[in-house]
C-alpha cells in the first residue's frame, strides 16, 4: 500500500507536467496530496512549512540560486560567458570540446542549481536549430555532475567518511572510474551529435588563456569558497561585488540582471520543491521503502539498490540519500566492518535515482533556463542513465572494489 501511494504521488507529477504546469506549482501540489494521503494533520504540515521558510537551508539555497541567477546574468550581459564559450570552441574539438569541458568547470564548485551557471554557458555553444532544447538541458545537466562521483569538496563524499569512516582519499579513487564510465556515457550519446566546427585546430594556449580571462569571476567564487570556507551565498555575492567593481557595468545591464535574479518565479521554484521534500519528510514516505525490502527478505545488492535509489529519487540531492540509505544500510555497508564494494554500490544508486529526480534543483532550474519539456529530456537521459547503472554494476561485480578492503 504505501509504494502504491508513492506511485500514484509519482504519476500525478508526470501528469501535471505534461499539462505543462510549472515545476514549483507541480511539486507544491504534489507535497499536498502526498500529505493528504498519508494522513498528515494540517497544522504540522504548515508548521513544517513555516519551519522551512525560516530555516537555513532555504534561505541559503534560495540566497544561492538568486545571486547565482544574478551572477550568470550579468557575465551574460558583460559578454564573459560569450568570450568563455568562443575561448572553448577554439580548443581542438571546437563545440563538442566546449560541452564537454565547460559544465564540469563550473562542477567543481559543489552549489546547489549548479547546472544554472553552466547552463547560459552551453546555450552560447548550442546555438542552431539542430539542437532543441531538451539535447541542451540533457547535455549540460550530464556533464555538470560527472564529477560528483569523487570530488572531494563534495557534501556527498564528505558524508560518506563520516558516516562510514572510509577515508575520503579512497572514497574518491575507488569511485572515480564511474566518473571516466559517466564521461565515456555522455561522449556518446551527446557530444557525439555536436558538430566539431574546429576539426584543424591544434593551438591550445591562447584558447587556454582566454578561457582564464572570461572564467575568473566564477573561479574567485570558487575559490572563496573553498579555501576561505565561507558560506556559498557569500561567497557568490563577493564574487558579484568584485565583478561589478571592476567591470562597471553599465546601469541597465545590471538592472537587468538583478531583475531576473530576483523573479519571485524562481523564489517560488525553489520553495515548490523544498515543501515537496518536506511533505515526504513529514509522511514518513522516505522510509517505506526500506521497511518493504527489510519485510520481503530482498537479496543484499537489491535492498542497497531499493534504499539508496529511492532516497535518491525522492529527495533529489546526494547528501540526502548518503545520509538517510547509508544509516539505514548500516549493517551492510560498514557494521560490523567497512564493505567498499557496497559503499560503491550504494552511491551509485542513490546517484541514478538522485539523476531522475523530479526535485533535483539542477534538473528543475536547467530545464527552466532552456524552456525545455521535461518529459523530453528524461527520454534523452534514460539509455544513459540505463547505461550508467549497467557498467556501474559491472564495476562492483569487478575485483576493483577489493583493491579498497573486504568485499
Amino acid at each position: 500500500m504505501e509504494a502504491v501511494k508513492l506511485v500514484a504521488v509519482f504519476v500525478i507529477i508526470i501528469l501535471a507536467l505534461r499539462k505543462k504546469l510549472s515545476v514549483g506549482i507541480t511539486l507544491f501540489g504534489a507535497g499536498i496530496i502526498t500529505s493528504l494521503l498519508y494522513q498528515v494533520e494540517l497544522s504540522a504540515l504548515l508548521d513544517g512549512y513555516w519551519e522551512l521558510v525560516k530555516s537555513k537551508r532555504f534561505i541559503s539555497l534560495t540566497s544561492v540560486i538568486v545571486l547565482i541567477t544574478t551572477l550568470g546574468r550579468l557575465l551574460k550581459e558583460l559578454k564573459f560567458l560569450e568570450r568563455l564559450s568562443e575561448a572553448c570552441k577554439g580548443l581542438p574539438g571546437g563545440n563538442r570540446t566546449a560541452v564537454a569541458v565547460l559544465p564540469p568547470l563550473v562542477g567543481l564548485m559543489p552549489m546547489p542549481g549548479g547546472s544554472l551557471l553552466s547552463a547560459p554557458l552551453v546555450d552560447n555553444v548550442l546555438t542552431g536549430k539542430q539542437y532543441p532544447p531538451e539535447f541542451r538541458t540533457a547535455s549540460n545537466y550530464w556533464f555538470r555532475h560527472i564529477v560528483e562521483f569523487f570530488w572531494p569538496i563534495y557534501p556527498g563524499i564528505i558524508l560518506t567518511e563520516a558516516i562510514t569512516g572510509l577515508p575520503i582519499g579512497t572514497v574518491s579513487l575507488m569511485q572515480f572510474p564511474l566518473t571516466v564510465i559517466m564521461a565515456i556515457i555522455g561522449l556518446a550519446f551527446f557530444i557525439r551529435k555536436i558538430d566539431n566546427n574546429n576539426a584543424a585546430a591544434t593551438h591550445f594556449w591562447r584558447p587556454l588563456l582566454g578561457i582564464l580571462s572570461s572564467i575568473w569571476p566564477i573561479a574567485l567564487a570558487i575559490i572563496v569558497y573553498a579555501i576561505l570556507k565561507v558560506d556559498l551565498a557569500l561567497a557568490v555575492l563577493i564574487s558579484f561585488i568584485v565583478l561589478v567593481v571592476i567591470a562597471r557595468p553599465p546601469k541597465d545591464n545590471l538592472l537587468r540582471a538583478l531583475k531576473e535574479g530576483l523573479s519571485y518565479k524562481l523564489v517560488f521554484l525553489v520553495f515548490g520543491t523544498l515543501s515537496f521534500q518536506t511533505a515526504l519528510e513529514l509522511s514518513g514516505a522516505i522510509g517505506s521503502i526500506p521497511k518493504l525490502s527489510l519485510q520481503f527478505n530482498l537479496p543484499e545488492e537489491l535492498l542497497i539498490f531499493l534504499v539508496c535509489f529511492a532516497a535518491g529519487i525522492l529527495t533529489g540531492m546526494v547528501a540526502a540519500f548518503v545520509a538517510l540509505g547509508y544509516t539505514l544500510l548500516a549493517g551492510f555497508l560498514y557494521q560490523p566492518e567497512i564493505m567498499p564494494s557496497h559503499i560503491l554500490l550504494a552511491y551509485l544508486s542513490g546517484y541514478l535515482g538522485m539523476m531522475l529526480s523530479p526535485t533535483h534543483l539542477c534538473l528543475i532550474l536547467t530545464n527552466e533556463y532552456f524552456k525545455s519539456d521535461l518529459l523530453k529530456v528524461y527520454r534523452q537521459l534514460a539509455i544513459p542513465v540505463i547505461l550508467l547503472a549497467l557498467f556501474g554494476f559491472l564495476l562492483y561485480l569487478s575485483p576493483w572494489t577489493s583493491l579498497f578492503g573486504p568485499s
